[in-house]
């Protein structure tokens, strides 16, 4: 009796242009990696750009003819996603739509309420959901009763099972560098050596409810760090770390891997750092390790805002940690965010006028964007902050901020990082 056809999964990301999705490679990974998946199930993955057209991508999608379709959404990507869910489940009925991601895992039976293309949300950390979940379904299971998966039951009933418990062991999640699932692309690779956040601060989604941080092995960051960094033409990549320099003895690890490939020509574009933990010689550790630029805050120099964000600020020790990294010749990008409750436009400008004075080299703006599953999207009623429902929930007005002055607050803005930026002459950018 010839064995049945294996299932047919695709995985689908929207990416910025020049990035492919580690998350897809891990969940591809993962299930790869489990035996009773093994030859019941055939993966292909589509890294594509978010500037395509919904139509195109989902052309792309039913030339595979998927059994199982899963697509990542973050907010920036989120309305072209969807379209491409309405389409796939327009033109092939059959194909289960499973949504992951930070934009949908959290109101996972508001999304399957406001989609009706979709079939599954999987909740949190994906990769043993995911598996579990096509594990049902070449079964015949009854998907409902995966832990961490939010679907349509039986007369399309929203269902939602028990959230699953995390990965207690990170390293038993397959490599995609190591395992060929993915293959490094210059400037567009990450690695990841922990999940969770040390700060919670209240419009970031970073810690993702982790609650605590765990850690890959020295030994798998240093394998992953090799063949990323050994792949052809490889020049630069960088690192998801929410915290780069979580810890001083991390970054001594950290740079103590790198500095080989850093003396090579190999650099670190835009990782993320806690500058005000950053001295002299926390500076001349991130440039062994190759760190030719990092982003940082403050985000905001009000304190309101940063007391409702939950967010520290030493105006002192961000000034000295910009300076270190200045001497050391490392890029610095300050961010800052208009419409954080509690901040006044002339707090927005102070602080715009704080990180000029600095002179990082890179000041970078945005509007706050209230991310479910964040602290101000659980409580944007008690702050009155208004914003829109739809991806990707940009702030609309605050008690202190309104629409027209958020409007007239981003143009300026815009117009002086254009003006910061013009008098660098080119190659001064630093």
């Amino acid at each position: 009796m010839p064995s049945p056809e294996p299932t047919r999964v695709v995985l689908c990301a929207l990416n910025s242009p020049g990035y492919q999705s580690l998350a897809l490679g891990y969940l591809r990974a993962y299930a790869q990696a489990d035996s009773r998946l093994a030859g019941r199930v055939a993966f292909q993955t589509l890294d594509l750009t978010v500037d395509l057209d919904p139509w195109w991508v989902a052309y792309r999608v039913l030339e595979l003819e998927p059994d199982v379709l899963g697509l990542s959404v973050v907010c920036w990507n989120a309305r072209a996603v969807f379209e491409v869910a309405r389409i796939v489940k327009a033109a092939r009925p059959q194909t289960t739509i499973v949504l992951g991601g930070p934009e949908v895992g959290p109101v996972a039976e508001k999304v399957l309420a406001a989609q009706p293309a979709a079939d599954v949300v999987v909740r949190g950390e994906g990769e043993a959901t995911f598996t579990e979940l096509l594990y049902a379904t070449t079964r015949g299971r009854d998907v409902t009763r995966v832990e961490g998966v939010t679907a349509r039951g039986r007369g399309g009933t929203v269902v939602s099972a028990p959230d699953r418990a995390l990965i207690a062991d990170l390293d038993s999640i397959p490599s995609p560098y190591l395992t060929g699932v993915m293959t490094p692309t210059d400037n567009g690779a990450y690695i990841e050596t922990y999940r969770g956040c040390p700060h919670r601060c209240g419009y970031c989604f970073e810690g993702k409810g982790y609650g605590r941080i765990r850690s890959f092995s020295e030994g798998r960051i240093a394998a992953e760090i090799d063949a990323v960094a050994q792949a052809p033409g490889m020049t630069a990549f960088s690192f998801i770390d929410p915290v780069f320099n979580l810890t001083g003895e991390r970054l001594q690890m950290l740079a103590r891997l790198l500095a080989p490939h850093a003396a090579r020509g190999i650099r670190l574009h835009t990782v993320e750092v806690d500058i005000e933990r950053i001295d002299d010689a926390a500076a001349a550790l991130l440039a062994r390790a190759g760190v030719a630029s990092v982003e940082t805050g403050p985000q905001s120099v009000g304190e309101a805002a940063l007391a409702e964000c939950r967010r520290g600020f030493d105006a002192e020790r961000f000034r000295a940690g910009v300076a270190a990294l200045k001497r050391r010749g490392i890029i610095v990008e300050c961010d800052l965010i208009v419409g954080l409750p509690g901040d006044a436009v002339r707090d927005f400008f102070d602080g715009l006028a704080f990180v000029m004075s600095l002179d990082p080299g890179i000041v970078q703006t945005s509007t706050l964007h209230v991310l479910p599953g964040t602290d101000l999207y659980d409580r944007a009623d008690e702050l009155g902050l208004v914003f829109d429902p739809e991806p990707p929930h940009e702030i609309i007005s605050t008690p202190t901020i309104g629409y027209a002055d958020l409007r007239r607050a981003e143009v300026r803005a815009t117009w002086l990082q254009k003006r910061y930026r013009a008098r660098l002459s080119p190659g001064e950018e630093r």
